[in-house]
Parts: structure tokens; sequence; C-alpha cells
């Protein structure tokens, strides 16, 4: 008892969507074909966790699967002579591995396998443009390109229309987002405003989308008012801040004035409210000196009146100053009096009385 040998003529082919493509298998079996067996399975692609049949050769009858290809694939020649299949009008979903089992009893029951894989070419499609962002002046916008079809997987370009000098550079999510590439747009002026133009090829063709992008603009008045207010509140906090250190500065003067100057505050001038013609001139005496230095102190009457003769008293201690200074004078011209006696002395001239 012999064994089943299968063979594949290659293991990856390639085709061109809407294309008509030969899997090629073959077989060798060392008894008779009355048992013969073949199945074709494929995984795809884009569902590898739904494997399903394709076309099958049982006890001498050609059995198709109700499925996506029905219709579109057959043996290319008799199966007892060879396990090759084509497929026509091939899509983008007949892309994945194709298994070609044999099996003819008494030969060993477990069947020999052989495995294809199969590619199916897509040029891109026209890729979707979009954009992420609002657009305002000084911000950020990001420009989408998306292309789901094109196999392999094409490569995207950015430009501007007309073009800029430097070149724009792109960035890829990547994983299942490979089909779609990213343009980062930030400090966003009137100069980025623009026609901007997405193109993604591979080797069978391809594809564009265009953009406008239009930068909102700041309105002048408002840059105006908002820099208006930032100078404005600015000259206020420097003009707070001097004020705060000219109080200081005059809280720390008041502490360190020297006690002379406090002590002088004490002199002043005053006039008696008792007699209108004296003017009274008195310093007051500190509180630290003694009482007994006090009365020692002269007091000084200046008088507008007719010279006067005779002599003052200064006031005793305790008693008021103002009363007995107004004593009327021992003699003035004006009075009805006896003259003076010959041996008199002659009348002092106005001045200070003592």
């Amino acid at each position: 008892m012999g064994t089943v040998e299968v063979s594949v003529g290659a293991a990856s082919i390639q085709v061109v969507r809407g294309g008509n493509v030969l899997l090629p298998c073959s077989f060798h079996t060392t008894v008779s074909l009355s048992r013969l067996n073949i199945i074709w399975t494929v995984t795809p692609l884009a569902e590898p966790d739904r494997p399903q049949q394709v076309l099958a050769y049982e006890q001498g009858e050609v059995v198709e699967s109700l499925s996506q290809y029905t219709g579109r694939v057959g043996f290319a020649f008799s199966p007892t002579q060879s396990a090759t299949i084509f497929l026509n009008a091939t899509r983008r979903s007949d892309s994945g591995t194709y298994q070609c089992s044999v099996m003819n009893p008494p030969d060993r029951a477990t069947p020999n396998i052989g495995v294809i894989r199969l590619t199916v070419l897509v040029p891109p499609s026209s890729p979707q443009c979009s954009r992420e962002g609002s657009g305002e002046e000084g911000g950020a916008v990001r420009l989408s390109c998306a292309e789901r079809d094109g196999v392999p997987a094409p490569t995207f370009t950015w430009e501007k229309i007309p073009p800029n000098k430097q070149p724009l550079v792109l960035s890829y999510t990547g994983g299942a987002d490979a089909h779609r590439a990213l343009l980062t747009l930030q400090n966003l002026t009137a100069a980025t405003s623009g026609l901007y133009r997405c193109t993604a090829s591979n080797a069978l063709g391809s594809g564009a989308c265009s953009i406008q992008l239009h930068v909102l603009l700041a309105p002048q008045g408002t840059l105006g008012i908002v820099v208006g207010v930032t100078v404005t509140l600015s000259m206020g906090l420097v003009l707070l801040t001097l004020l705060a250190l000219v109080l200081w500065l005059h809280h720390q003067s008041v502490g360190k004035w020297p006690e002379e100057d406090v002590e002088d505050s004490y002199n002043e001038i005053r006039v008696d409210s008792l007699s209108p013609r004296h003017l009274i001139v008195a310093k007051t005496p500190s509180s630290d000196v003694p009482v007994a230095s006090r009365t020692a102190k002269p007091l000084w009457l200046v008088t507008s009146s007719t010279p006067t003769y005779g002599t003052r008293q200064l006031p005793a201690e305790g008693s008021t100053p103002g009363r007995e200074l107004e004593e009327e004078p021992a003699w003035h011209p004006s009075c009805n009096r006896e003259p003076a006696p010959a041996g008199a002395l002659p009348p002092k001239h106005p001045g200070f009385l003592v």
C-alpha cells in the first residue's frame, strides 16, 4: 500500500483584479482512481477565521459549493488527470490561502495537501480627503487621506497647489489603518490657506482627491483690544507696586524722626484772650524737665500800648500767667494824676518790660 503524492507549481500566485488565474495541483497514486476524492478550500485573507470550500470531486462527480465562487471556478482538466482549477473574474476578496487535498484509498487515508497563496492585485481607488480641526489662525489642522481597495497598500503623497518649496511630512496610523495618511499643519497663517491634493498609488495605478483649506483669521480689532487691555493691566500693576513702596518708606521715616523735632513742635504763639493788646510768646516745657526749672525761665511780654513804668511780678507757680500780667500800669500820660517829683527819673522809652 502506497501513498498519494501532491505537488503545486508555485507557492504564491498574483493576479490583477478581474483577470483569470490557474491554481495548479498535481497528484500521484499507486492504485485505481475509482475512489478518488479531491477537495479545494480557501482561507480568505480578509476573514482568516472563516475557511470555506471552493470546489470538490467526489465519486466521479464535480460538486460546486454555494459561495462567492459559484460559476467562476472549475477543474481545468479531468480530475483523474490533474487537480488544477481555474478562477475567473477574480475579486479582491479572492485573496487568501488555497489548499488542494487529494485522497485515493486504499492508499493512505491521510491525504497529502498542496498549499498556494493567491494575491489579487487591485489598483487604488479614488481616496477620500477629510479635515479635522477648526482651522483658526495660530491653531492646527489635520488633513486625512484614506483609501481601502489598493493591493498592495498604496503610498500617499500630499501636495499644495501651487506646490510649496518645502515637502509636506506625512504620518501613518499603521495596523488596520495602513491605508490612511495624515498631514498635520500647525501655526496656521493666511499663507497656509489653499488647495491640498492627496495621491494614492501602487504598481497598478493611482487615485487622487483634493480639499480646500481656509484659515480663519482673527479680527484686527479684537487683537488690538486684547493688546490694549494687557498693557493697561501691566501699567496698573506697576503703579500699585510704586504706591505700596512709597507708603512703606513713609511709614519707616515716621518712626525715625529725631526727638528734638518732636520737642520743637510744642513751641506755640498764642494771643491772650483777656487782653487783646498783649502778645504772649511762651515755650511749653517738655514733660521731662524738672518742675523747679520751669519757674526760672523768663516770660517775655510784647505790648503795643504806651510806655509803662514800674515793675511786674512774675506769676507764682501754679497761678494763671495771663491774669497777673493784666494789671493797670503804674502811670500813664493820659491819666489825671499829680506830676512826678522833680527828682524822679525821666520816662523810659517804650520797650520790653521784664
